[in-house]
């Protein structure tokens, strides 16, 4: 027997693929557990921010710089 690792960066295409793999009689299991590693850079913009607010220097990072590493982890 030969094991087949996927990852999925699309969800959409999950029921494609498992419509592929019904229709060819091929068995699988489906694990929906992401698991995204943050980049150094990322982790340290988290940490910068936390010493801001701690600081008082801000009380929220701009919701564009938000939405750039909302896309980044989620696609």
């Amino acid at each position: 027997m030969t094991t087949l690792t996927v990852n999925i960066q699309n969800d959409n295409d999950l029921p494609l693929l498992q419509g592929i793999l019904d229709r060819f009689g091929l068995t699988y299991a489906v694990d929906n557990e992401a698991e995204y590693v943050f980049s150094e850079a990322e982790i340290a913009s988290l940490v910068k921010t936390t010493q801001d607010y701690i600081d008082g220097k801000t009380t929220a990072r701009d919701w564009d710089d938000i939405k750039e590493d909302l896309k980044r982890a989620y696609n």
